[in-house]
């Protein structure tokens, strides 16, 4: 018994410790103890449910972000490099349909970007070339028809 009441008093202690290390976000970088933070990073709404994760390398966004609704269901999912948005970037509806998928490079808009309207359906078909219109751009009907085309060039 007396072992279970010291270990319970050593995890309560450890818990406590964290509290005093809180990890801060200031102007966009993330430090711990005053120094650039590496490691996992979560955030919660006031009901718990957790809000954000993100992975931080030397107090910079760096490799996937999860972010939630409120309720519970996935919301986002994004990819960073070096604090800045690079790669896929999907999003959800609070129905979990997905609604779009786009891309980035080095914090700008780069390659095809899907976005579909609420029940599933396609809505947009565009593409970016280093932040820049590009391509061909689709607008799509509600039977998957392409209703109007436009080109841009670089």
């Amino acid at each position: 018994m007396n072992r279970i009441v010291l270990i319970i008093g050593m995890v309560a202690l450890a818990l406590s410790g964290l509290k005093a290390q809180e990890i801060r976000e200031i102007e966009g970088l993330f430090y711990k103890d005053n120094h650039p933070y590496t490691g996992s990073y979560t955030t919660h709404f006031e009901n718990g449910q957790v809000k954000m994760e993100l992975t931080v390398k030397n107090g910079k966004k760096h490799g996937k972000v999860k972010i939630w609704f409120e309720n519970g269901q996935l919301n986002e999912i994004r990819s960073y490099k070096n604090n800045q948005m690079h790669g896929k970037w999907e999003m959800y509806n609070a129905n979990n349909v997905k609604v779009s998928v786009a891309r980035y490079k080095k914090g700008q808009k780069h390659g095809k970007w899907l976005i579909w309207g609420d029940e599933g359906n396609l809505m947009y078909e565009l593409h970016y070339r280093n932040g820049k219109k590009s391509g061909t751009w689709k607008n799509y009907g509600k039977n998957g028809e392409v209703t109007s085309t436009r080109e841009y060039r670089e």
